[in-house]
């Protein structure tokens, strides 16, 4: 085995050292490990945000320029396997963080609900836009050309800007003003338009138009073919907002033709541009309508608008999910690990057809006004079959292992019995399987080889068989785990007959 076709447990420790070094190959190895999973994850963090305005591949190209260029000068120092993917993910998400904050009023917790859903990705015309290892390598030798002929504070401007930082940002940590930052910028600027004999243009101004190109053409209706129910928009008339997610918006509506009230889920407008995040939106209508149960949301068709939005109409599920449950009353242990019980029920329902949820999170678990769990939004849900194929994809503080790293494992079962593991820690303790500052912290944890733990006090004063089920749901290791949320089930009702 050549060392370009190396086991994927290769060190990432031995793998810098080598970088640091120079050597093509290791750069070549990193670049095809991770290129493809931190571009999803880019795409995916930007498909809630800022698809239409920024292009995840210059994010991901970035990141990787600035780590061989700050690795050849030593600036990293690794002790564990598993390090690099860590530090490549908080590189390529930096940039990330700074561009959602700008665009939101008020910074969220990691443990509220931020799905990293996007759509399936290399697609249609951007199958073969993803960068060689090759053009990487070359765009860290031209990089690192440029910060040559930068004086030092020129370099640390560059390179803090292109991990994502604010002018203002860097102007602070450089001590300098805000002019002088622009300064330094410019200076780089016109070196690499001076390299580029005139022929580079701006990442912004290619994103710009790449995002013009699309919205010049419409969603086709083409898109709804494997739709089973196609619903006209002109039968509906829009009530009131009653909720809003990374990828849509939900409205509370009037069927005329039925004279029923029912839920209509949008797709948001700058997403309807992107064929591949429609047909994503889309699949849930299908994958739903294969699973009649009282205990799931039934999406009833979907169609699309004069405008050309995309939508779904829903059940309109009357009472609260359980995130809100939780924050707005005091939950008893015995009604959290009934609600656990009925939910896990229902999801071993799909998951015996095949379907295997992928976000099960407090917020998509429904409390109706009977008292009886609904479980909705199986906008990431996969295939069985399909799930060696999986993309990262999930709530971050609420994702299993195998969800972000396939070195644990693929995508089973066993994945939603994590996801109702955390449901319930999170409704007897307040604490999601996985907490931090921010994405990057949050999915280190998740792929780290330290158990998921529970608050000293709240591990005290809940019943032992609870908290040894809880456990048994959070296994880092799936073949740990409970096997199927069916014997989740079964055993918190033996956990709480034996209370």
């Amino acid at each position: 085995m050549t060392r370009s076709q190396s086991s994927p447990s290769e060190q990432s420790v031995d793998l810098l050292r080598r970088i640091q070094v120079g050597e093509n190959e290791a750069m070549a190895v990193v670049f095809e490990r991770y290129m493809e999973r931190l571009t999803r994850l880019a795409r995916s963090r930007l498909a809630a945000r800022l698809a239409a305005r920024v292009d995840p591949e210059d994010i991901v190209m970035s990141a990787y320029r600035s780590f061989f260029v700050a690795a050849r000068t030593g600036r990293f120092e690794l002790h564990r396997g598993g390090d690099l993917w860590r530090l490549l993910v908080e590189m390529t998400l930096h940039k990330l963080y700074h561009q959602v904050e700008f665009h939101q009023a008020q910074r969220r917790s990691v443990d509220c609900e931020q799905p990293l859903l996007g759509a399936e990705f290399a697609t249609g015309d951007d199958a073969g836009s993803v960068p060689l290892h090759e053009e990487a390598v070359a765009a860290a030798d031209e990089l690192e050309a440029i910060l040559q002929k930068l004086p030092e504070q020129g370099r640390h401007a560059l390179e803090l800007r292109l991990q994502g930082y604010k002018h203002e940002e860097i102007a602070e940590r450089l001590n300098c003003s805000g002019r002088t930052v622009g300064r330094l910028l410019n200076e780089a600027r016109r070196i690499m338009t001076a390299r580029a004999g005139g022929n580079f243009v701006p990442s912004a101004a290619r994103a710009g138009m790449k995002a013009s190109s699309r919205s010049q053409s419409s969603i086709s209706h083409a898109a709804l073919d494997n739709v089973k129910t196609r619903m006209q928009w002109s039968d509906f008339v829009l009530q009131e907002q009653i909720g809003i997610g990374a990828t849509g918006k939900v409205y509370r509506a009037l069927q005329k033709s039925s004279n029923q009230p029912v839920a209509i889920k949008f797709l948001k407008k700058p997403l309807a541009r992107e064929s591949a995040v429609v047909e994503r939106f889309l699949r849930e209508c299908q994958i739903v309508a294969d699973m009649a149960h009282p205990g799931i949301v039934a999406i009833h068709g979907a169609g699309i608008t004069a405008a050309g939005g995309v939508f779904l109409v829903m059940d309109l599920v009357r009472g609260h999910n359980l995130d809100h449950v939780y924050r707005n009353t005091s939950v008893d242990p015995r009604n959290a690990a009934g609600w656990i019980i009925e939910a896990a029920q229902i999801v071993h329902f799909a998951n015996e057809r095949g379907v295997i949820h992928c976000d099960l999170k407090p917020s998509n678990l429904l409390l109706d006004d009977l008292g009886h769990i609904r479980v909705s939004d199986f906008g990431l849900a996969v295939r069985a079959d399909d799930a060696r194929d999986t993309w990262l994809a999930g709530t971050p503080a609420f994702m299993a292992p195998e969800q972000v790293d396939p070195c644990w494992g693929v995508v089973s079962a066993r994945t939603d019995v994590w996801g109702l593991g955390g449901v319930l820690l999170f409704l007897l303790t307040g604490q999601t399987p996985h907490g931090g500052y921010d994405v990057a912290e949050v999915l280190a944890r998740v792929v780290s080889g330290s158990p998921v733990s529970l608050p000293d006090a709240a591990a005290s004063i809940l019943p032992r068989p609870m908290v040894d089920v809880i456990r048994r749901c959070l296994a880092k290791r799936p073949e740990e785990r409970l096997a199927s949320a069916l014997e989740l089930a079964e055993s918190l009702a033996a956990a709480i007959a034996s209370i």
